[in-house]
């Protein structure tokens, strides 16, 4: 599958300098596996990230997704939110029904997120990934929206890596795009969440929430729904520093996008740019949506100027 967008195929990630020394020295020992339900990346016997498209499950997602130093960000299932996949996308309403919450007996939703086709290539020299996806959106009688999807992930230098994620979606018929009314709209405290989404491990520690505006946070929050160009969590992995931030592309629909944040101190650690905070979105039949987001993962301390570096190299794009 050929590209849908005019992008640049190699991605070279600025990092920060390498915090590790033990980690530096078994750099050489990058491997692939995969099979038709995952491709991972190994250095050693560690997975460094896994992404996972098993098409009984719907909704790939990323985990493991660890720093290159080994040192863990995600958080896959948990008991309080089961249909929480680490790093992962999937709207929440379409059309009235429900693509998010699952039936835990069954572990996928009332509408289906069906993966159709995946072609993975993986250089085993620069430790890069191009995966392209084919998914249908269906309810229980027919199909709403088709997707073309690629995730290209760059290779780990430096102590840190890129996941770009690259969207088209295509109405079937007229679509309506939705999530529960926030409260910041005089909707319940939950709602505004839908799109690429992150569950943070419960072994990161301390983590300060930090956006482009300059805002940042250590508090408990439930909503936020400000607009910003990138959005991350600085965090202590087994006393280590580590962050993750993501990244809302300028072409993208209704950028800077509204965020949404749901934390609260040892409990759950989550965001996402929500592109349907604001309210809902209209397709008519035919009519596409494309998408671009980016994920830098890295170990080290990391401050705002650092963040807007790799944020230009993404926007140019």
């Amino acid at each position: 599958m050929g590209r849908f967008f005019a992008l640049v195929l190699g991605i070279a990630a600025l990092t920060v300098p390498w915090r590790d020394a033990e980690a530096q020295k078994s750099w050489n020992a990058f491997r692939w596996e995969k099979d038709k339900k995952h491709v991972a990346l190994f250095n050693g016997d560690q997975v460094i990230w896994q992404f996972n498209f098993d098409p009984k499950e719907d909704k790939p997602y990323f985990h493991p997704l660890r720093t290159p130093a080994g040192l863990d960000m995600t958080l896959e299932r948990p008991a309080d939110h089961p249909w929480h996949r680490g790093l992962w996308f999937s709207w929440k309403d379409i059309n009235g029904v429900n693509y998010w919450e699952e039936d835990p007996a069954k572990g996928v939703s009332s509408g289906r997120s069906l993966i159709k086709a995946v072609k993975t290539t993986l250089d085993k020299h620069t430790q890069t990934a191009n995966i392209a996806m084919r998914l249908v959106y269906a309810d229980s009688a027919n199909t709403v929206l088709n997707e073309k999807r690629e995730v290209v992930v760059s290779q780990p230098e430096n102590g840190g890596y890129t996941v770009s994620w690259y969207h088209e979606f295509e109405a079937v018929t007229d679509v309506r795009l939705y999530l529960e009314k926030p409260a910041k709209y005089g909707g319940v405290e939950w709602g505004g969440y839908a799109g690429l989404s992150f569950r943070g491990s419960d072994q990161l520690k301390q983590p300060t929430f930090v956006a482009s505006s300059g805002w940042s946070t250590q508090a408990d929050l439930t909503g936020y729904g400000e607009k910003e160009r990138w959005m991350g969590i600085t965090a202590l992995n087994n006393g280590k520093p580590v962050a993750l931030v993501i990244f809302d592309h300028p072409d993208n629909e209704r950028h800077p996008s509204p965020w949404y944040i749901w934390h609260a101190a040892g409990h759950n650690l989550f965001f996402t740019p929500s592109l349907l905070f604001d309210g809902p979105l209209a397709l008519k039949k035919g009519e596409k949506l494309r998408l671009k987001y980016r994920v830098w993962v890295t170990d080290g301390e990391v401050d705002a100027d650092a963040i807007e570096a790799q944020y230009r190299v993404f926007a140019q794009e």
